[in-house]
């Protein structure tokens, strides 16, 4: 590259990270940052005429209604109460496991994480039910912050992901497979983070035993087994007790909110699978059968308002996706004509590396992006770099594909600014940023080994695209 050229990265870097500091939005910051870039290697001309034809060759594409529909679908989901329906029905059915309410919370942010594809919604969300439901039953406020934190990131490799299918897009790679291969790594993660909760409650259980000794010995009430000791102050008692009440209150078992998930599953990524519809039609049938299931479980006389609130949800997480898509475009088309992607990519492959040494570096390179950006931002940023550089050394796309995902995702609950890690603490103040990542990091650990067991054993990613009929 020339002097010019590396003056001119650093500016741009520099703007982007200047305009992140002020709270701009990503896709803004994204756009103006490529054009000025565009700016000082070209001229005012080319980047004016950049920023104007890219949302017009962003959106022009049949490829790209699947994000519209797959939206569509999950906001009908949410406001007809299915998340709901998974987590209650999750909570009576562990609630004599250990760290039941834990339990129960993972599986209703998995819930929530698939269909609304957002792992910020999902943890701002679910932050404040979550942890009342944790605390009540005796827990700590560390496990509740780890458990709403890890269980916002598994809407990425749960299908219906959009992550998935925009990373399918700027790569190039088929979306059917793409979105089949994630339902392995998913549940491999779900797995992972439920034997972190068990281990968790049962090792502090074991710790708390003298505890509760003492506090016995002095008369004084006992803490709730499986609270944090690190929570439990001078008298003995649980942060936040749990009420009679609260402990004896059963969550309703709602049947027919499970039966409805399973429909609109089937409907969506089964019918991938079986080769009967196309990504983009099988979008357009999930999202027809959560309109028909809202408008079973609402009330008529609601029925126009909902639509109206959906809708207009909808729109707004749809223009915010592609204003981002935009944005990442403008960028990319500045690191394409400066010849940065191309030089990235011949100085990895000329340094003569282990194909695995550089799949692990490009991997650990997403996790500051994580202080920074969401998910789908850093994909949009970091797909079009990485994937040339992972594909040369041969290595199979789609499995490319969902570890970039899945470490993306994970850098949003990776210190020292995890963004999830944030959002939870906005939404519950008293935990303390403090508690919060040390709630996160047997998490971080799960994480760790999840992605390991899938560049061991890469069958977990490739065995249902292989055997499906998705083209």
């Amino acid at each position: 590259m020339t002097a010019e050229t590396i003056v001119a990265l650093i500016t741009v870097l520099i703007v982007f990270l200047g305009m992140l500091a002020i709270r701009l939005h990503v896709g803004l910051s994204l756009m103006i940052a490529g054009a000025l870039g565009i700016v000082m290697l070209l001229s005012t001309d080319a980047a004016l005429s950049t920023v104007a034809n890219q949302p017009y060759s962003t959106a022009a594409s049949y490829t790209l209604t699947v994000i519209p529909l797959f939206i569509l679908m999950g906001v009908f989901a949410v406001n007809a109460r299915l998340a709901e329906a998974g987590f209650d029905a999750a909570s009576r059915a562990l609630v004599k496991v250990p760290g039941g309410p834990a339990l129960a919370s993972l599986t209703g942010s998995g819930f929530f994480a698939a269909v609304t594809g957002s792992s910020v919604a999902t943890v701002a969300t679910m932050a404040r039910v979550s942890t009342d439901a944790i605390l009540k039953a005796g827990y700590g406020i560390r496990l509740a912050a780890g458990v709403v934190c890890a269980g916002g990131t598994l809407g990425v490799l749960i299908p219906p992901s959009i992550i998935l299918v925009l990373y399918a897009v700027v790569t190039g790679v088929s979306i059917g497979p793409m979105l089949l291969a994630g339902i392995g790594p998913g549940l491999l993660t779900i797995l992972a983070y439920a034997l972190t909760i068990v281990v968790l409650v049962l090792v502090g259980r074991r710790k708390q035993a003298p505890t509760q000794a003492s506090v016995s010995a002095s008369s004084a009430p006992a803490p709730d087994l499986g609270s944090d000791p690190a929570e439990v102050g001078d008298s003995g008692a649980a942060e936040v007790p749990a009420s009679p009440a609260a402990r004896q209150e059963k969550p309703r078992f709602d049947v027919m909110g499970l039966l409805f998930l399973a429909v609109i599953f089937l409907v969506s990524i089964g019918t991938i699978y079986m080769g009967v519809a196309t990504p983009t039609e099988a979008a357009s049938f999930g999202a027809m059968a959560a309109l028909l299931i809202l408008l079973i479980r609402t009330r008529p006389p609601r029925w126009l308002s909902v639509i109206r609130e959906s809708l207009t949800e909808a729109v707004g997480l749809t223009a915010m996706t592609f204003l981002l898509m935009v944005g990442a475009g403008v960028f990319t088309y500045f690191l394409a004509f400066s010849g940065v992607s191309r030089a990235l990519v011949d100085t990895v492959v000329d340094a003569d590396m282990s194909p695995y040494v550089v799949l692990i570096c490009c991997l650990l390179l997403l996790l500051p992006l994580g202080m920074f950006l969401d998910g789908v931002s850093m994909i949009l940023i970091a797909a079009p770099l990485l994937h040339p550089i992972l594909s040369a050394y041969g290595f199979e796309e789609i499995w490319i594909g969902i570890l970039v995902v899945k470490v993306a995702e994970m850098a949003l609950i990776t210190p020292p600014v995890g963004m999830n890690a944030f959002v939870y603490s906005g939404s519950v103040p008293e935990a303390g940023l403090g508690r919060i990542f040390r709630g996160i990091a047997p998490f971080i650990i799960a994480d760790v080994v999840v992605v390991a067991v899938l560049i061991m054993v890469p069958e977990i990613v490739t065995f249902l695209p292989e055997y499906s009929a998705a083209k």
